[in-house]
């Protein structure tokens, strides 16, 4: 996410930046549906006070967890209709 997303979602500029290794895969595998996600973050925008929360979206079209074909450490959350916003992830 760039700094102007970060803003955006979070409603203030990022305190620190981490480098993460992210692969591009050619196919995903699907591990299940992905029916909500729940995530603890800082947010301001979406009625965020600015202080850590435990934020959960209950999808109404369910989408895909799924991992890439080598089985890294990495999930994927797929949907046509998950989008994130300034309010959060939405469906």
């Amino acid at each position: 996410m760039s700094e102007k997303g970060y803003r955006t979602f979070h409603g203030h500029n990022p305190r620190w930046r981490r480098k993460i290794d992210f692969h591009v895969p050619p196919q995903l595998v699907v591990l299940g549906k992905a029916i909500a996600i729940e995530y603890e973050c800082d947010k301001l925008n979406g009625g965020g006070d600015g202080k850590k929360a435990v934020y959960r979206h209950e999808f109404e079209t369910p989408g895909y967890v799924c991992m890439d074909e080598r089985g890294r450490k990495q999930l994927y959350v797929v949907g046509k209709r998950i989008i994130v916003t300034e309010a959060g992830i939405e469906n």
